[in-house]
């Protein structure tokens, strides 16, 4: 009897019943029958329109309708992003510091687990773009025995996955690698992962993770900081029918998020009180009329103007 591997897809759909061979290769957006010894580009992150789930192979997209598991983070496991030292102030890296990066994925019961990782340059014209490496900073593999990088279309993006049976662990598996920061830059994290039973059947029940740091920049000393302030992205620009703006609160606080046109009217608004964590707010546009906008972010003292085009 075949254990089931472990699949991290990317960008294509395949059949389910195609998780239970092995052996071909991976090429990011285009995709081999098995990804058991990891994948790259299923984060999500801008780009890749897919995690796992997503792409029908495992959670909640894995064509089971019977069996499948659950929509990306509604199961009842885990997945944290912690670095040594720690990024100051939540959101601060040292320049050309070495961060030693942890990926920890749990699930009490799942027998099996994989993770994809990238860390992406958001000033980089090529950002959404996962044909072209756009990491920011030098990604280093410490364990090569369950972790290792594997590109996007075979020389694009960088991603940091599992190794062949390297998430094989029970409840709770943690994925290690370096990361050292740039000189200067904004940097985002995105991560997903994949919990599995490790038995006969086609991703029955796995389920799918995501977790994400958005707007890491550089501090201005070594010594940790604390900010009420924060940084925001906004993607695709230009947009044609969905907008994503993300930031990340250190704290609770009001958060403000208006498109305006040019003419000063409000076309889309937020207005909530969030509590500390990582956001990712979606605007359809698709009902406004093309041209230039205004994206305002207000949140406590901070207070930031974004010019965007809607195609």
């Amino acid at each position: 009897m075949k254990a089931k591997k472990l699949l991290v897809s990317g960008l294509l759909v395949i059949p389910a019943m195609a998780l239970l061979t092995s052996s071909t290769l991976d090429n990011g957006g285009i995709h081999s029958t098995m990804n058991a010894a990891g994948t790259s580009t299923s984060t999500g992150a801008p780009g890749e329109p897919h995690t796992c789930s997503q792409a029908t192979c495992h959670g909640a997209g894995n064509g089971n309708s019977t069996t499948g598991g659950l929509a990306d983070n509604a199961g009842p496991g885990s997945i944290t992003i912690t670095s040594n030292p720690a990024f100051s102030g939540g959101n601060k890296y040292v320049p050309n510091t070495t961060y030693h990066m942890s990926i920890t994925v749990s699930e009490t019961g799942k027998a099996i687990f994989g993770f994809n990782a990238e860390i992406l340059d958001l000033s980089a014209p090529t950002y959404t773009n996962t044909q072209v490496d756009n990491t920011i900073g030098t990604l280093t593999i410490t364990d090569p025995t369950h972790t290792q990088i594997k590109h996007g279309w075979g020389t694009g993006r960088s991603t940091v996955c599992h190794t062949l049976n390297g998430g094989l662990a029970n409840n709770t598996t943690t994925f290690n690698f370096d990361w050292k920061a740039p000189a200067s830059g904004t940097a985002n994290i995105y991560t997903s992962a994949v919990t599995g039973n490790n038995d006969n059947l086609a991703s029955a029940q796995d389920n799918v993770y995501t977790k994400y740091l958005l707007a890491l920049t550089p501090a201005t000393t070594g010594i940790a900081e604390h900010t009420e302030d924060f940084s925001f992205d906004m993607y695709p620009n230009p947009v044609q029918d969905k907008l994503t703006v993300a930031f990340t609160l250190p704290a609770q606080q009001q958060v403000i998020v208006q498109l305006v046109s040019l003419d000063g009217r409000v076309v889309k608004m937020l207005d909530n009180s969030l509590v500390a964590g990582t956001y990712l707010q979606t605007y359809t546009t698709d009902d406004i009329a093309k041209g230039i906008y205004l994206l305002k972010v207000n949140a406590n003292s901070f207070n930031q103007t974004k010019k965007i085009v809607i195609n």
